[in-house]
């Protein structure tokens, strides 16, 4: 009996102390992922205080800072940077004006500012890729100071292109040129006058369609440009011949034009029939005629605007 009571002691024993290094293994164990997890997380602490640190340290670094150059071109600075770093942002603002801000992402590049009406600060701010936002400001005195650009204007005539530029102050000269041919300088008359005038003749042009460029200079050196198109012809489209086909009951319009023919619009006892976009330099037409009398009038036009128009009444009989 007592050696059966023992057993059982002793069985009870070696479970109870089986449960409880189980239970010293699972602590263990649990002890373990928490010290991995802390860690880890640390590490991920460290990391990221790093980058900020580096983010800082180049923040208050004012080596390699973006260098600005600043021109000015009549009524706007053209603003050139260039930098080591990427700059994330261009900011800029006019003194008592609201800040403007532009995305780079970029070494080197130009902006222009329009310039104010009055004497003023500029204020421009750099942000760069390493967390830097540099400042530059610059005083811009405007004072007895000519930003007005010149006019220019190109007018196709009867005869000839003209060209006129004027200034509020003083022109000082202006070119044009045809197409993408030599550039033709002309001066003033006289030393205060402020428009010059200047006829192209359609001789020195020549038939078909041409580009006309003008550029005017004032005497500050401010500028602006021009361009047109100009069609030069003076042939008109004409209706070659017009007679009835006998047979086929039918009346037949044969025109041409050198350039080419754009369009035509026929009105046949009242029937209107129009076409646009011909692009032929020769071109045919055929209308159902009535029996007894019919009346015509014809517009037809080139590619380069000019047109010639017709009408006329006559009898068909079958």
């Amino acid at each position: 009996m007592n050696q059966i009571l023992m057993t059982e002691v002793q069985k009870k024993g070696r479970k109870k102390k089986d449960r409880n290094t189980t239970t010293s293994i699972e602590i263990v164990k649990i002890v373990r992922f928490f010290a991995v997890f802390i860690i880890i997380f640390a590490l991920c602490l460290i990391g990221h205080s790093s980058y900020a640190l580096y983010r800082d340290r180049k923040a208050s670094n004012t080596e390699n800072l973006a260098n600005i150059n600043i021109t000015r071109i009549n009524d706007t600075l053209n603003v050139d940077v260039q930098s080591v770093y990427n700059i994330e942002n261009f900011k800029y603002s006019w003194e008592n004006s609201e800040q403007k801000s532009i995305p780079e992402n970029s070494k080197s590049f130009q902006e222009e500012i329009i310039l104010p009406s009055e004497n003023s600060i500029l204020t421009i701010v750099l942000e760069d890729e390493t967390g830097r936002a540099v400042t530059y400001t610059k005083d811009v005195i405007l004072d007895g100071i000519d930003i007005a650009k010149p006019s220019i204007t190109i007018e196709q005539q009867a005869t000839s292109i003209r060209i006129k530029a004027q200034d509020e102050t003083e022109i000082a000269y202006m070119t044009y040129k045809i197409d993408n041919g030599e550039e033709i300088i002309i001066n003033k008359n006289n030393e205060t006058d402020k428009t010059i005038e200047y006829a192209i003749t359609q001789e020195e042009i020549g038939r078909g369609s041409h580009i006309i460029t003008a550029t005017a200079v004032d005497s500050s050196g401010n500028s602006s440009t021009e361009e047109n198109e100009v069609v030069i012809s003076t042939e008109r489209p004409e209706i070659k011949n017009l007679y009835v086909d006998q047979e086929q009951g039918k009346l037949i319009i044969e025109a041409s034009d050198a350039d080419g023919i754009k369009s035509i619009e026929i009105n046949l006892n009242g029937a209107v029939y129009a076409k646009d976009d011909i692009n032929l330099t020769e071109a045919t037409f055929r209308l159902d005629l009535v029996e007894g009398t019919n009346t015509l009038s014809i517009k037809i036009e080139n590619v380069n605007g000019l047109s010639v128009t017709g009408s006329m009444e006559f009898q068909y009989a079958k």
